[in-house]
């Protein structure tokens, strides 16, 4: 018997998975479609149409498409068109299409042999139906090409917590702009989707219900330990339950309008799986457990709706690309296994889960940028946080930060020599982590992809799509005397959760003289800006690279997060908010940057001054700014000499703002002037349009 061959059987699963490629050359016709004998009405569009990772020579368009009236079992036939205007008289592409009942009826297609640096229009035609508008897209510079770039990066689009008022914000504000001016490109960074329904906290009113899941799990029944949760919250159990979410999330008309006028470049976090996830495990209740067949569903939902080229990347560099298309595999959910020197657990089913789909890979957007794109879940260790180690520390207001540096050493602790036990105050515990591996984030084959990359980019600035923040985030619990405690990370499912790793990667930028680094991340719901040291606990500090984090499209704010946590404390909540006559003020910006004493005395005082004068440089090293009451999207313009960055705050965005968008509180600029390698990057800003955060509100020179 033949052998079969695997590069065919990937081809014949892409075909059945509504994938397709097609070159573009002038029709030198008038279109050959003919739609008069077809009846109008029978086809929609219903989650529009997207297009996404501009290459110079192609770009992946995509759109679903259904009955009017009823579910189809069969594939729909449909014509896609690509054209140099608006008016679709210039046609470069013209090519029948079938949407296939096993891909639900989406459809992707490789549109390549087009001009570099160039706009294009598309639309979809099923019968007598088009897609209810075209698309605009754009193709990237040639490597070469010496121009400034502009784009948008923006995260965290919970459906139930808000609408999505600042995606229509940022299409109004392109459409206003100058030529020169406008965005070409949208880096998502990741929660495109929220799995678990009923995800507003308990008291509040959902700004607009989800709905039940085709076969989700059991209705959520409140058990007074998770305020996050809903009565009647759901989580997706199957394939089915994760495309009716993004199905759901893609009717929403802002965020439609927002992928027709720009392509958009995708990585994922974590609830396009679920919640805190790390390889294939769910991390719900307790220490969580194997979830194989979710992580597979989500995979297959994610490639079936969002338009990335991944078997098609190109190389970067010399460096082969490690994306790949979904393969077909069947899992069950099964133990994880033991885990080899990269902490990848080798269980059968983990290993086959998270390698159906591989999404890290790199762009270059001219000579002006270069794209490193990772995949901070599928490959990362499991949390040093368990059940256990959280009831050994049980006191601690957060994860203490000698704790979870010591147990994501593993066995490297200690320069090799790893404690038997872990001390905390008068409790001790067996070093569960004594015999690990040392933690990682990104898995050790992504890990060094990253810095052949960075050490490859001959680009004037290097971009880390980079979906959780890797800025320090601490509270100096021990700068407050006689209280016992503990310096702690303000969160652990970032960057702050894997120590170790990041030292190692900043070392490696400034030892191997790599300047213009600029990390854009998401996760926190919080606009915030800083610089990312080499070492967070040396003496001294040295700067490796300038990180901006874009708060979330509509997802609960970091601000509100810490204050509803806070109440239980009339102490930190003074930390938190100050009420100003009636005004709430967002102390935890100043607490988070400036430190807990500069905090709680600008509380105490009612002066920012008088709490400055007890500011702790080492409270978050690298921290600037942070402003966590927030909802919106960044904006990046990188050019020869400087790289400016706009964090835009739409304040709230619990009502549907409309046609008009979401009208901006203020608009924080940055700037940081190109460094070489081995340098200290210098961080600018931030000035204001519009009511400045606080404590900048409240500062008198």
């Amino acid at each position: 018997m033949s052998r079969f061959d695997r590069r065919e059987f990937l081809k014949l699963f892409a075909a059945t998975a509504g994938c397709f490629a097609v070159g573009a050359s002038p029709i030198p016709f008038v279109s050959r479609l003919s739609r008069a004998a077809a009846v109008e009405g029978v086809y929609h569009f219903p989650q529009g149409l997207a297009s996404g990772d501009p290459q110079p020579d192609a770009v992946m368009l995509w759109t679903r498409v259904v009955p009017v009236n009823g579910a189809a079992k069969v594939a729909i036939d449909l014509h896609v068109q690509v054209a140099e205007d608006e008016a679709f008289t210039k046609l470069v592409v013209e090519r029948a299409l079938h949407a296939l009942p096993e891909a639900d009826h989406t459809v992707r297609l490789l549109v390549n042999g087009l001009k570099p640096d160039t706009y294009y229009y598309y639309r979809f035609i099923a019968g007598s139906d088009q897609s209810l508008f075209s698309g605009r897209t754009r193709t990237a510079p040639l490597r070469d090409a010496k121009r400034s770039v502009r784009f948008a990066f923006l995260c965290c689009q919970n459906y139930e917590q808000g609408y999505y008022g600042a995606y229509r914000r940022l299409v109004n504000d392109d459409i206003a702009a100058k030529p020169e001016d406008r965005i070409e490109f949208v880096l998502h960074l990741g929660d495109f989707i929220y799995e678990h329904t009923g995800d507003v906290p308990v008291g509040e009113t959902p700004a607009r219900h989800v709905g039940p899941l085709p076969d989700g799990s059991m209705p959520w029944v409140p058990d007074g330990k998770r305020t996050n949760w809903q009565a009647g919250g759901q989580t997706p159990e199957t394939l089915a339950d994760y495309r009716f979410l993004y199905k759901l999330y893609l009717t929403d008309p802002d965020l439609q309008a927002a992928r027709a006028r720009f392509p958009f470049i995708h990585t994922w976090d974590d609830h396009e799986f679920t919640n805190d996830c790390w390889q294939a495990h769910d991390t719900y209740f307790g220490d969580g457990e194997p979830a194989q067949q979710r992580k597979l569903a989500a995979n297959q939902a994610w490639f079936e709706f969002i338009p990335a080229l991944l078997s098609d990347a190109p190389d970067f560099g010399g460096i082969k690309s490690p994306a790949r298309d979904l393969v077909p595999v069947k899992v069950r959910n099964a133990p994880m296994g033991e885990p080899d020197g990269n902490f990848l657990l080798q269980g059968e089913e983990n290993l086959k889960a998270i390698g159906s789909l591989t999404i890290y890979r790199a762009f270059s957007w001219g000579a002006m940028l270069d794209l490193v794109i990772t995949d901070l879940r599928s490959y990362r260790s499991p949390p040093v946080m368990t059940e256990e180690v959280k009831a050994f520390v049980k006191g601690a207001p957060l994860p203490p930060v000698r704790i979870v540096q010591l147990l994501d050493a593993g066995r490297t602790a200690g320069n090799g020599e790893p404690p038997e036990k872990l001390v905390y105050k008068d409790r001790e515990l067996a070093n569960p982590r004594r015999h690990a591996p040392h933690g990682t984030h990104m898995g050790g084959p992504q890990k060094a992809w990253f810095k052949s990359v960075m050490t490859a980019s001959t680009a004037r600035w290097r971009v880390w799509a980079n979906s959780v923040p890797a800025l320090a985030m601490r509270i100096d619990f021990s700068s407050l005397p006689l209280a016992g405690l503990e310096d702690g990370y303000v969160g652990v499912d970032s960057w702050q959760g894997y120590p170790g790793e990041l030292k190692e990667l900043m070392g490696f930028l400034k030892e191997a003289r790599i300047g213009n680094v600029v990390s854009c991340s998401g996760d926190y719901h919080a606009h915030i800006a800083g610089r990312l040291p080499v070492d967070p606990d040396a003496e001294s500090f040295s700067y490796s690279a300038v990180e901006f984090v874009t708060t979330g499209i509509s997802s609960g704010s970091m601000y509100s997060g810490a204050e509803r946590g806070a109440r239980t404390s009339a102490f930190f909540h003074r930390a938190v908010e100050i009420d100003s006559g009636g005004a709430k003020l967002e102390n935890f910006n100043h607490t988070l940057v400036n430190g807990l004493r500069a905090g709680i005395l600008t509380n105490y005082t009612n002066s920012v001054k008088i709490g400055g004068m007890f500011r702790n440089e080492r409270a978050s090293p690298g921290l600037s700014f942070l402003d966590s009451n927030s909802h919106g999207f960044g904006i990046a313009t990188l050019s020869e000499n400087d790289a400016k960055v706009e964090l835009v705050n739409v304040g709230d965005v619990s009502k549907d703002a409309g046609p008009e968008g979401a009208a901006p509180l203020r608009r924080s600029r940055f700037t940081v002037k190109s460094w070489a390698g081995g340098a200290d990057p210098v961080l600018e800003g931030p000035t204001f349009e519009g009511v400045p955060a606080f404590p900048f509100s409240h500062i008198v020179a």
